[in-house]
């Protein structure tokens, strides 16, 4: 019988509320009993980690990673983002492994290896090869004095501690330190290997990674459908300007077409408030040392320019020259995925 079940007419009221609370402590629990953990990992930082980093830094092959269960799930994902971030990784299944696939190890190779407990059985067979074949072996594991750490090159020890688990069974305190650890490993790996986010875009072309690291340059408006006047003009010019660009501003340039200021909309309303000729210059009416942006800016960047600053438009701006243009609306079109959500 279900425990939270009673017959009691007013406990049948307080159950949901009941429920709701245990639910609440339960996930709470979890939450807080993981961050503890990855606390605990931290801690666990040394020389080892130091020299598994350069150790797959130096690879001339691949990093092979391989685990089972669980582990084997976090072993994908860490091979997925070494991977993207340009260092050559798989994932092997061990069993897979013990059936053919140790063909794929190389001498060059480096081989990771993730068991909480050191003592999967299923992980022997390709640790033992890469051991006897001289391929460094890095394993991820509670134990360091397991069966499988024998083996190992290297040792990387997670927390023993309790999974998060209601039963302590379930990997759950264990698997996210695997991820940490691995995250901290690929990221560690990638500043080494001088990974830029040109290298990232070049890998991820598709995609919403692959649109926020477009540059501004790609998309911007140019040439004509820039908004431009000269210092000189008039309000009435420079209305005329706005309306046939229609977006919301214009450039004001000297006589070196160095972009000195900007009039927009609101600048018009308030002149029109005031009762300001039109033909007073628009000079005395611009926003000086205007907002500009780069046009190597990327979108990842732009989207966080309009966030920060709240202006709809912003020129972009090489060598004090205006040579485009952009409006937020743009990035709405650019993607059609939803870079940019307020």
């Amino acid at each position: 019988m279900n425990s939270f079940i009673s017959a009691d007419p007013q406990m049948q009221t307080l159950q949901p509320m009941l429920i709701h609370e245990r639910i609440r402590k339960q996930l709470v629990s979890v939450i807080e009993t993981e961050i503890s953990a990855v606390s605990k990992l931290r801690e666990t930082i040394d020389d080892s980690w130091l020299k598994a980093v350069l150790m797959i830094r130096d690879c001339k092959g691949k990093l092979v990673i391989s685990g089972i269960g669980k582990s084997g799930n976090i072993c994908q994902k860490i091979a997925a983002s070494f991977t993207s971030t340009g260092m050559p990784a798989i994932f092997v299944h061990p069993a897979e492994a013990s059936h053919g696939d140790l063909g794929l190890l190389d001498s060059r190779d480096v081989l990771l290896a993730l068991s909480a407990s050191g003592q999967t059985t299923e992980l022997l067979d390709i640790i033992q090869y890469a051991a006897q074949q001289r391929i460094p072996v890095i394993l991820v594991t509670k134990n360091p004095t397991s069966p499988l750490a024998n083996f190992a090159s290297i040792i990387l020890q997670i927390p023993n501690l309790p999974e998060a688990c209601v039963n302590g069974l379930a990997p759950t305190t264990s698997t996210t330190c695997q991820l940490v650890l691995g995250d901290a490993l690929v990221v560690a790996v990638m500043s080494l290997r001088g990974f830029t986010a040109q290298n990232f875009k070049q890998l991820h072309p598709g995609g919403n990674l692959g649109t926020l690291l477009i540059p501004v340059k790609n998309f911007m408006y140019m040439d004509d459908r820039i908004p431009l006047i000269g210092l000189s003009a008039s309000i009435k010019e420079a209305i005329i300007e706005m309306n046939s660009k229609s977006l919301g501003c214009v450039g004001i340039i000297n006589h070196r077409n160095q972009y000195i200021g900007i009039f927009t909309d609101g600048d018009l309303r308030r002149s029109l408030e005031a009762q300001v000729s039109l033909e007073e210059l628009v000079s005395q009416y611009m926003t000086p040392s205007p907002l500009s942006i780069s046009p190597e800016m990327t979108i990842a960047e732009l989207v966080t320019f309009f966030k920060e600053t709240g202006v709809p438009n912003v020129f972009v701006v090489k060598n004090k020259m205006p040579v485009g243009i952009v409006h937020v609306n743009q990035l709405a079109s650019i993607s059609g995925r939803g870079v940019y959500q307020t």
